[in-house]
């Protein structure tokens, strides 16, 4: 079905609700207006004013909103003293970063320091989240799980990217990026439907074509689609931080394509990082089983 088939499909739902809420509204009003003409226009005033409150009101808010925009950094170079004074004012960086542009040796290499210190710590902050996905998902064998860990991970991410920045988007604004996050993950939902048609004995050999290494690799592959799906996220969030909404949209077709090739070149070291993450907590785990079955450390301990 193609993309102006469903947009049609859509607007013929909505424009159907539209008309039955209409009729059901007008009936409800007609047998208040025969019980009392007072009952009846008590009811559309109370009517109007929801309609106004919850629905004209956002959404004229959500149209006239204005672009989240970018931290300018490609004018570093053209900004006149004052200017880059204020820019530097508006970054409102704590005392770490303060530190960091007293001790350079020019405003505008202070202030491109602090830009950079920035990005690393939003980039950390990415691949942690990346690798925390990896690990849970990995372990869990619950698709509907995977979804709502995943998501609820990402956008945990986005607000914590957004703090880092110091910006103060409005929630329209927000939506944006979480509408990101949403499109992303909702592709997990396919992740466990394709694993179980792969069948590992025909990919690795008979050797492991047993249930428990099937559900090795699957799970292992289920997690780094995830952590995958969370990097792009991540690094996508921080490109409309840095560019703005408007320059994000008109650029986006590239964007994705590199933020694609970024996020492809990290998994495989969030999925190293993740295997032996996992592998150290079962090896502890079983390391405690078995020394708890220790008979000496049992007599010590009632010594």
């Amino acid at each position: 079905m193609s993309k102006k088939t469903l947009i049609l499909c859509a607007v013929a739902l909505f424009a159907i609700v539209i008309i039955s809420l209409t009729g059901n509204i007008i009936t409800i009003g007609d047998k208040a207006m025969q019980i009392h003409p007072a009952v009846g226009w008590t009811f559309y005033t109370i009517l109007w004013l929801f309609v106004l409150r919850f629905i004209a009101w956002p959404t004229l808010k959500f149209l006239f909103t204005p672009e989240l925009k970018g931290d300018e950094r490609e004018r570093l170079d053209d900004m006149e003293p004052a200017e880059l004074a204020r820019y530097a004012k508006n970054l409102a960086m704590n005392q770490q970063e303060n530190d960091l542009y007293a001790d350079a040796e020019t405003p505008l290499q202070g202030v491109r320091m602090v830009l950079e210190q920035r990005d690393k710590e939003a980039t950390s902050v990415v691949r942690k989240v990346a690798l925390n996905v990896f690990i849970v998902t990995a372990i869990s064998q619950n698709g509907s799980f995977d979804i709502i860990t995943a998501m609820g991970m990402n956008l945990q991410m986005i607000n914590r990217l957004v703090a880092m920045r110091h910006r103060r988007p409005s929630l329209t604004q927000l939506l944006e990026l979480y509408v990101i996050v949403i499109s992303s993950t909702l592709i997990i939902s396919l992740t466990d439907n394709i694993l179980d048609e792969i069948d590992a004995g025909e990919l690795l050999g008979s050797a492991a074509g047993s249930s428990l290494a099937k559900t090795l690799i699957a799970s292992s592959v289920n997690g780094a689609m995830n952590a995958y799906l969370t990097l792009r996220v991540g690094k996508m969030t921080m490109r409309y931080l840095e560019m703005g909404s408007r320059h994000f949209k008109q650029n986006r077709k590239k964007i994705r394509r590199e933020v694609r090739k970024s996020a492809f070149k990290e998994i495989p070291a969030i999925a190293k990082d993740g295997l032996e993450t996992i592998s150290g907590a079962v090896k502890s785990s079983t390391w405690d089983k078995i020394a708890s079955l220790n008979p000496l450390k049992k007599s010590t301990a009632q010594e």
